[in-house]
């Protein structure tokens, strides 16, 4: 049996992570932790550049695109890094915890991640969010459990 936990290292990861080991150790299945990255820093440089004509002076440079692809490759290496800890950890309190990191649209990669390895259960965290935040940008756990084709465990915010 195989699990897959998604993790976005929100103030909720650690309550996700703990419920998700849990249930691993219960079941005695292996437990993949994916975390998704975006491609946030080349959409912003695309999405400045779309400005020109209506502002000039917020057109990227050259040196600008070098800048965000080094600030992007950062923050990846520092985003591995700490899910080879988190799967470590998960590893050496008894979870059979393997870390997966993708790049691209989140519910897509957590779908398409969980069919591949014939993972019984997706789990999530839940972020809480408003309204607002729902309708502009839409919610990475409704559209998995929309779509997936396997049962969704959500894992309520402790704060909220």
């Amino acid at each position: 049996m195989n699990l897959l936990v998604a993790v976005d290292f929100s103030r909720n990861t650690g309550s996700v992570l703990t419920e998700a080991a849990d249930l691993s150790k219960k079941l005695k299945a292996k437990l993949w932790v994916l975390h998704v990255v975006g491609d946030d820093a080349t959409a912003l440089v695309y999405q400045t550049s779309q400005f020109s004509d209506y502002a000039p002076e917020v057109v990227s440079l050259p040196g600008d695109v070098q800048l965000a692809r080094d600030i992007s490759a950062e923050e990846l290496k520092r985003e591995h890094n700490e899910l080879l800890n988190i799967s470590s950890n998960l590893r050496k309190n008894g979870a059979d915890a393997q870390a997966l990191l993708v790049k691209g649209d989140a519910a897509e990669m957590i779908l398409e991640k969980a069919q591949e390895q014939e993972c019984s259960m997706i789990i999530l965290g839940s972020h809480g969010h408003g309204l607002l935040h729902k309708a502009l940008l839409g919610s990475v756990s409704e559209a998995v459990i929309r779509h997936a084709k396997c049962n969704v465990l959500i894992v309520p915010n402790p704060a909220a």
